[in-house]
């Protein structure tokens, strides 16, 4: 730290700053020659801590935004994480005695994969923004996790969390961002 301390340099440690009117243009341009040197070190080493804390920076911004999916994903995936048997309760309980909105169907038997589907619509579209609906990929990590599924190498969800994640995204959602491709009638 000691080429930090701006009245300090490298040969001229005792010399003070300033010379007396007897000095010579000679000693005095050697003296701010001096200095110049000593203040460009300074600078030079100034440079390179900036650049080091930079680094430092990006790499913690990084860090945080990792650990943040990471963690985003964990809770979407532990929203959905009812177990399949208390899906099933909402058999018997009759419509009219059901608090939620939704829909009544009624299944000769429910997979475990339709179990899920249907816990993730819950969770995520039952009461979402409208203005800010939940990202498609969050939805489909959450079922590749719920299902066991694996995500693919560059840490997309699975293709098949994808496509069941794009068959619970409601119509409405589909049609203002634009994916909902319908066909023409009568055409193939």
């Amino acid at each position: 730290m000691k080429e930090l301390n701006a009245w300090t340099g490298t040969g001229i440690d005792s010399a003070p700053l300033m010379l007396s009117e007897n000095a010579t243009s000679d000693q005095r341009l050697q003296r701010a020659e001096a200095e110049v040197r000593r203040l460009a070190r300074c600078m030079e080493m100034k440079d390179r801590q900036l650049c080091e804390l930079r680094k430092a920076l990006a790499h913690s911004a990084t860090v945080h935004y990792s650990f943040e999916d990471r963690l985003q994903r964990e809770l979407d995936s532990l929203r959905i994480m009812m177990p399949t048997t208390d899906f099933r309760g909402h058999w018997d309980t009759p419509a009219s005695e059901q608090s939620d909105e939704g829909f009544v169907v009624k299944l000769p038997y429910v997979t475990s994969i339709l179990s899920v589907l249907f816990d993730a619509m819950y969770t995520f579209w039952a009461g979402c923004d409208h203005d800010h609906p939940p990202k498609s990929t969050t939805v489909a990590h959450a079922i590749d996790e719920r299902l066991g599924l694996t995500s693919q190498s560059n840490g997309e969800a699975s293709r098949s969390g994808q496509a069941y994640a794009s068959a619970i995204r409601p119509d409405r959602v589909k049609e203002a961002d634009n994916r909902h491709h319908g066909r023409s009638p009568g055409g193939r």
